[in-house]
């Protein structure tokens, strides 16, 4: 496989030159011109490996080989925001061994690597026995309109997997619920911190009154901060992270928020509910046996006219959308909620057939003996009616996704290559 490498990084490297941040609608690119230029870059290169694709309407993209019934290999082009802290290109380096860009993990080097996997098979002469069907979205990260509009105009494959998450298999998805709540506010903070609710924050800004109360509690917080046009303008540094896994990033809203309690009632109160990721405060502390306890990420947060904040909430299989609101209600009776939106869990038995042949590709590449796992992400898995999650992250390996310097060794990503590869060629081959 060695011969794909430099090939791969080549493009990879291309791929990870567009900005995939949500941008400005323009016509035939409703989630900016950056996103609409990697979906042509992406189809292209399909064309280029003797896939049919299709365009639909900028939304997403069809790449299809072969004939019989559909298998799905679901991802993603668009990106969360490049944000601060880079000390590498965030869109595409190669630095030693290791590949540097906003997407190299989380997803276009994956979605990639599968491209190139099925490229491979080809050239080896073999001939697919299923209709292998590549479905790449740009709307992952804020919406899922991409979804939604495939849903419209194709037909979505029952069967297939999304090169999305976490090696060896993720055979359940927790439920995914963002809610935004909001209350009139005459208070004397205005704060505004975090870029998206399923990022955690790694800044958040205050300015509060000038006072000397005011100045001892910001002072003993240990915060950074300085007196501007007759305000404490105080800032909280965090570190950003995934919401589906909070306890690898630092919160910088609620590190804000510690401070800013002892000098406003309403933000005391989301301090108290969501200062720890687990929930316990907002008495979310729920957890089952099959997917494991609740995370919440307070992602967004601003007093502009109105207090309003955003939260993440990746909740078990086994809990209902009316016992987390019911659950809220009580804890935030004084806000309202402004919007909410959900994602359904799911869950395909350890002993489904797609489960274990996934699992035991990847078990037979790296040698090991491990089994199917459940995550807190959401993928492009729940669009299928039978479908996983499958890689490219692997087990004990720092997570660097929605990070400055997203990254991945060369090594590894030649191994993620490897095991799609073999996945494929075991599944549609």
């Amino acid at each position: 496989m060695e011969k794909y490498q430099n090939e791969l990084l080549k493009d990879t490297l291309e791929l990870l030159s567009f900005d995939g941040e949500e941008g400005k609608p323009l016509p035939g690119a409703p989630f900016g011109e950056g996103n609409r230029q990697c979906l042509d870059w992406f189809l292209s290169k399909a064309e280029s490996f003797g896939f049919q694709t299709k365009n639909l309407d900028g939304y997403c993209g069809v790449a299809d080989i072969g004939e019989g019934e559909a298998f799905g290999i679901l991802g993603h082009l668009d990106t969360v925001p490049v944000g601060d802290g880079w000390t590498h290109n965030p869109y595409g380096e190669i630095s030693g061994d290791v590949i540097y860009g906003r997407g190299v993990v989380d997803d276009r080097g994956p979605m990639l690597a599968c491209l190139y996997a099925v490229k491979s098979l080809l050239d080896e002469g073999l001939i697919p026995k299923k209709r292998i069907r590549f479905i790449v979205g740009c709307n992952e990260e804020t919406g899922w309109r991409c979804i939604k509009h495939f849903n419209t105009v194709e037909k979505m494959p029952d069967t297939g997997f999304s090169p999305d998450a976490d090696f060896p298999v993720i055979n359940c998805e927790k439920g995914i619920a963002t809610i935004t709540f909001e209350k009139n506010y005459s208070g004397n903070v205005e704060i505004s911190g975090g870029t998206r609710p399923n990022v955690v924050p790694n800044v958040c800004t205050a300015r509060i009154p000038d006072t000397a109360d005011n100045l001892t509690i910001i002072e003993k917080s240990g915060l950074e901060y300085e007196i501007k046009d007759g305000r404490i303008v105080v800032t909280a540094h965090g570190k950003a992270a995934h919401a589906a896994t909070p306890a690898l990033g630092d919160n910088a809203i609620v590190k804000l928020l510690k401070a800013l309690s002892d000098i406003d009632v309403d933000l005391k109160k989301i301090y108290n509910a969501f200062k720890t990721s687990d929930g316990k405060g907002a008495g979310l502390d729920l957890r089952d046996d099959v997917s494991g306890a609740l995370t919440v990420n307070l992602g967004i947060i601003s007093s502009h006219e109105k207090l309003k904040f955003t939260i993440n909430i990746r909740y078990p299989v086994t809990v209902k959308k009316s016992t987390l609101i019911d659950i809220l209600d009580k804890c935030l009776y004084d806000f309202t909620i402004a919007e909410s939106e959900f994602q359904e869990p799911l869950y395909v038995d350890k002993n489904d057939v797609l489960v274990k042949t996934l699992l035991s590709t990847y078990n037979d590449v790296m040698g090991t003996n491990l089994d199917a796992i459940s995550i807190g992400g959401g993928t492009y898995a729940r669009a299928l009616k039978h479908g996983v999650a499958f890689g490219p992250e692997f087990p004990g390996v720092e997570s660097t996704i929605h990070m400055p310097d997203e990254r991945t060794p060369i090594s590894t990503y030649m191994n993620v290559f490897k095991i799609y590869r073999e996945a494929i060629r075991r599944l549609c081959f």
